[in-house]
């Protein structure tokens, strides 16, 4: 998103969540009304002594105004858009759902394993946690020196800047949903 946009909706998001009318923070930032509405509207670029006023009038730091994610809520992938990873001799596949995102910290995956499959990837980077959900079959999932068995629709978080493993525990193909969080 556009840094002048991205300033405008900022001010006008934080404005209203206080209950702020533009009058009185334009008048608490000293400020026209006018100037602030084109501010809000992304129609005009506020100098650097603006945005202060105004973080100043909000009570919030300057760089909260300034905050450009580029985040787009809504997001459709595709499956045939993925390109999927076979390990463990085939018997286990590996897919993205969601690529990893800089502004929610984290990607999904599909897991799906065969029969007698296992899949233990190496410890992911400090702070890293997983949410593992089965979808459907039965799953031993090792993870912090424990042995946890998963049957569909149960989940366990664990970190996974540790060592960690899936191995299918019935005669018909596990599929798991993986959720890595990136923490800071």
């Amino acid at each position: 998103m556009e840094l002048t946009r991205a300033v405008g909706e900022n001010i006008k998001r934080i404005r209203k969540s206080k209950k702020l009318s533009m009058e009185r923070t334009a008048a608490i930032a000293g400020v026209s009304r006018s100037m602030l509405g084109q501010i809000e509207r992304g129609e005009a670029n506020p100098s650097v002594a603006v945005v202060g006023k105004l973080a100043l009038a909000l009570k919030v730091p300057a760089q909260v105004l300034l905050e450009n994610d580029a985040f787009e809520p809504l997001e459709l992938v595709r499956e045939l858009d993925t390109k999927p990873v076979r390990l463990d001799g085939g018997k286990a596949v590996l897919r993205p759902s969601f690529p990893y995102d800089d502004v929610t910290r984290q990607e999904n995956f599909f897991l799906d394993l065969y029969i007698s499959a296992r899949y233990a990837p190496e410890p992911s980077v400090p702070g890293c946690i997983c949410h593992a959900t089965v979808m459907s079959g039965s799953v031993k999932l090792t993870a912090q020196d424990e042995d946890f068995q998963l049957l569909e629709r149960d989940a366990l978080r664990f970190a996974a800047d540790r060592p960690y493993r899936f191995e299918n525990m019935t005669n018909s193909t596990a599929r798991l949903l993986l959720s890595y969080r990136y923490l800071k």
